[in-house]
């Protein structure tokens, strides 16, 4: 049975759901909607994910969100490709990078997008400088351990994992926030590696 997502184009987090899902060939039936017409805080909607937000799919009786978690069941579906590691010290490093991208590097792009791009968007006072230095210094502070994790590796983990899958779809729009990566020369090729992928562009 096909998963179903609760999808919006421009989502950089519904973009991870469907990416993995090209490289596992896993079929989506994708159901677009769109938070400027009040469709992520319907009841209906809000009864799936009480957050009112993307991804979120449905799946054999069961509804799930929040990317990451959405991400490793994915994984599970296809244990042949590797990508649900029953080696507890492997998906304990798979944890350990989807929680640290979570809770520091992520969160700044929301607030850097939401200050920068939405808040302008709906007419609302946005570029607040407090809270647009705050999330700068935090990219200042995060991207050099990734970038030192990258060095001499082709990805994350040095194979392919899930965890590329989590931080590579916010990172490849992070110059739309106005932040450079044109210092960080190893997260530049791992996104470059990424992008040769036949999938990635249309996913």
């Amino acid at each position: 049975m096909p998963i179903t997502l609760y999808d919006g184009q421009r989502s950089p987090h519904a973009r991870k759901v469907r990416l993995l899902a090209a490289e596992l060939d896993l079929p989506l039936t994708r159901v677009a909607l769109d938070f400027q017409k009040g469709e992520l805080r319907t009841p209906a909607f809000l009864a799936k994910n009480p957050n009112g937000r993307i991804p979120t799919i449905e799946h054999d009786g069961l509804v799930l969100w929040e990317s990451g978690a959405i991400l490793k069941y994915l994984a599970g579906q296809r244990p042949e490709r590797g990508f649900a590691p029953s080696d507890a010290a492997e998906q304990a490093h798979i944890d350990q990078w989807l929680l640290w991208w979570t809770a520091d590097p992520e969160p700044a792009f929301t607030r850097l997008i939401w200050e920068r791009r939405i808040k302008p968007f709906l007419g609302k006072s946005g570029n607040d400088p407090a809270i647009v230095a705050d999330a700068e210094a935090t990219f200042d502070r995060f991207l050099p351990v990734l970038e030192g994790q990258l060095a001499g590796k082709d990805y994350v983990l040095g194979h392919l994992t899930i965890v590329d899958f989590a931080i590579a779809p916010v990172l490849e729009i992070v110059a739309f926030v106005n932040v450079d990566l044109g210092g960080y020369p190893n997260i530049t090729a791992w996104l470059e590696r990424l992008r040769a992928k036949p999938y990635w562009k249309d996913a």
